[in-house]
């Protein structure tokens, strides 16, 4: 008997069915854009697919054009600038946390989410009511020391709103290791005598490297693929993200645009080798402890550490702070704060918000829900199933998670814009896009929860006759039910306030609420664009909490 007859052999006709047509799926919608993309790169504008037609002349840009040469400058000095300002806060602030005594602990911790929660180019438009011209800031500098700060607009503005948005990754990462880190260790270090400088330099910090080292390129890569942040704190500048929206919306040069997509993601898997290479030596400690770190309780020790803890998360949550103040401001003219307030701004904004936010719970809904099914059927067929090379599953799900939102949509606008699958233009397109992105979460949290179901509970149920569906729909999904749920939820709070694939592939028919929030960015209407940020901010923080809820989980659990 055949290995094809031996495979298919006492297997539930549905169950094949459904893997099968989830393979379909992946190679479709995660695989087929991804590989497209990556062709038309190696292709002039126009051409057909040939191996005559092959030529590096839109890489060749990066050497003859001086546009492109300062938007890869730009890119790789504001997305290093924000990962070293990140780590500069978040090391010294995952050590306050996780090694000494300090009050409200679990509200420190969840306050730290919330600038994950809201999108990045929301508090980006807050840092020119803070820092420009006539930002609160500004005046206060101005008027009680004299001195001018520097313009927000270019790469420091860029780098510091990149880095305070980004910053909680690394926190949650490198407080979460030193949390841990075994006790025994320092005890006995600090008995040969050793100065807690000493265990500092030698012991704890080497051993928290590898999460360091993780944190950094979490906000390296979410840096290096951010579109709105630099597109509002840019000026003249341009970054590559800025480069390919300039190179698809002002030529529809998507050829030009997939290979700065591939250059984009040059620069990410180079920081993913930089991550290994600090990651060689496999450090670890074994001991039979099961206490966690040690935690200081003298007064200076705590005075220092709430100081700098406080004095980071109000940094961190200055700019949601001030677009919700501007989003109540009826008058700010020259000063310091409004001069008068009410709800103007909602009532004017409110047919719009109605309409853009509906488009956004469609659009998110949609994709939660293919996200869900796919995610679950993969995650079973992975984990329970005997797929033969699990490794290209997994990658195919996860890769697109790691690269750029705008990558990810030049991929899409490249792959379905001409027949047999015209979707641009379309919600599809948007959901499609949308469900590459966030299926990650789904698959994962879905994987976790397999693992974990005894198989002999669905073995039973076929003993007792039960068919695969059946087994499915009264055992397995029950089980993952709350896991999914709160994955669920995650991946459509997330999708509320996305932009950087959004902003190619929309069109004026469904248009989300983050497209309309940057339209009235780029129009100067601040107020009614903080009206718009506040309304989606608060959409997206009470669908996490209900999230942290369901799942049993702390708010900052979520995002480890």
């Amino acid at each position: 008997m055949s290995r094809a007859l031996l495979f298919f052999r006492g297997r539930d006709p549905v169950a094949l069915l459904v893997g099968f047509f989830a393979i379909l799926v992946a190679a479709a919608f995660l695989a087929y854009p991804l590989i497209n993309g990556l062709v038309l790169a190696f292709l002039r504008s126009g051409d057909s697919l040939s191996l005559g037609n092959l030529t590096l002349a839109n890489f060749e840009r990066f050497f003859i054009s001086t546009s492109y040469k300062r938007a890869l400058f730009n890119s790789i000095l504001t997305s290093g600038g924000a990962t070293l300002l990140a780590a500069a806060l978040g090391v010294p602030l995952a050590f306050a946390v996780a090694r000494v005594e300090i009050a409200w602990r679990p509200l420190v911790l969840a306050l730290s989410v919330i600038p994950l929660i809201a999108p990045p180019f929301i508090g980006a438009y807050a840092w020119v009511m803070i820092l420009g011209n006539n930002g609160i800031l500004t005046q206060l500098m101005v008027n009680y020391l004299g001195i001018r700060p520097p313009p927000i607009y270019g790469p420091w503005g860029v780098s510091i709103a990149l880095a305070l948005s980004y910053l909680p990754y690394l926190f949650l990462v490198v407080q979460g290791a030193i949390a841990t880190g075994d006790p025994m260790v320092e005890e006995a270090a600090r008995m040969t005598g050793a100065s807690n400088a000493r265990i500092l330099r030698t012991i704890t910090l080497p051993l928290a490297a590898p999460a360091i080292a993780a944190g950094m390129l979490i906000v390296f890569v979410k840096a290096l693929g951010d579109f709105g942040v630099p597109s509002i704190l840019g000026g003249e500048m341009q970054v590559l993200p800025t480069l390919i929206y300039y190179q698809i919306h002002g030529f529809f040069n998507l050829n030009a645009g997939a290979a700065i997509a591939i250059v984009n993601v040059m620069l990410t898997v180079a920081g993913l080798g930089l991550l290994a290479f600090v990651n060689r030596k496999n450090v670890s400690t074994l001991t039979g402890s099961s206490r966690g770190a040690v935690r200081t309780n003298t007064l200076a020790a705590r005075v220092v550490a709430n100081g700098f803890i406080w004095i980071v998360l109000f940094l961190a949550l200055l700019p949601q702070l001030m677009v919700a103040l501007y989003s109540f401001s009826l008058r700010w003219g020259d000063t310091l704060f409004p001069s008068s307030y009410g709800f103007d701004n909602y009532r004017d904004v409110w047919v719009e918000a109605f309409t853009t936010m509906g488009n956004s719970v469609i659009l998110s809904g949609a994709t939660t829900l293919i996200c869900i099914i796919f995610g679950a059927v993969m995650a079973y067929a992975t984990v329970r199933g005997r797929v033969a090379a699990k490794w290209a599953v997994d990658l195919t799900i996860m890769l697109p998670f790691v690269l750029p939102g705008l990558v990810v949509g030049v991929a899409y606008l490249a792959a379905f814009n001409d027949r047999p699958l015209l979707l641009t233009g379309t919600a599809t397109i948007l959901v499609l896009a949308y469900f590459t992105r966030r299926v990650a979460f789904v698959f994962r949290s879905a994987s976790a929860a397999v693992v974990q179901i005894d198989p002999k509970i669905e073995e039973a149920s076929s003993v007792c006759g039960a068919s695969w569906l059946h087994t499915m729909r009264r055992i397995v999904i029950p089980l993952l039910a709350p896991g999914l749920l709160a994955a669920a939820i995650l991946v459509f709070a997330t999708l509320i306030g996305e932009i950087s694939a959004t902003v190619l592939l929309y069109s004026a028919n469904w248009k989300p609420i983050s497209i309309a929030i940057y339209e009235r960015v780029l129009g100067n209407e601040l107020a009614r664009a903080s009206a718009l940020g506040t309304i989606c901010n608060v959409a997206t923080l009470v669908l996490i909490v209900a999230a942290s809820r369901l799942a049993g989980r702390s708010m900052s659990e979520m995002f480890k």
